[in-house]
């Protein structure tokens, strides 16, 4: 099995999973070929060759700050999958993985969080865009 199928393929234990943890709120996944054409995910096979690696992009509305890291650390198939995916992510443009506070009124694209995680990648950590280890104080409320 090739990296990229291999890669899309432990993703749904962990979607199911987060459907069923309570901190979260909501979620969206796609796939950001590296033409900039987004794809859903039960699109995303198969991936032309040559074409490249794909991103895989996960959008997550959490409950706080607490639940996202109690999923991702102590999750029953996020911590596993993603030491399995280690040695296949790709971390030589920098983050891959990026925070920022939202109005609960907003609504959210993939493109959204891929400019975020732009921005985090040109700038750094920001009240913009940030990560776990330099998290930004909430805003707030106005």
């Amino acid at each position: 099995m090739n990296s990229c199928a291999y890669s899309l393929s432990i993703l749904p234990r962990i979607f199911t999973d987060a459907d069923q943890f309570e901190g979260l709120r909501w979620h969206s996944h796609g796939v950001r070929r590296p033409n900039a054409e987004w794809r859903g995910m039960n699109d995303a096979l198969p991936h032309p060759e040559g074409m490249g690696m794909p991103d895989i992009c996960t959008m997550a509305v959490w409950t706080g700050i607490e639940a996202l890291k109690e999923f991702t650390y102590s999750g029953r198939t996020h911590p596993p999958g993603m030491r399995r995916l280690a040695s296949q992510l790709d971390r030589s443009q920098g983050a891959n993985f990026v925070l920022w506070w939202a109005p609960r009124s907003q609504t959210l694209s993939l493109e959204d969080g891929w400019n975020k995680l732009m921005h985090l990648r040109e700038h750094g950590p920001t009240d913009q865009a940030f990560t776990l280890d330099h998290l930004k104080s909430h805003p707030a409320a106005a």
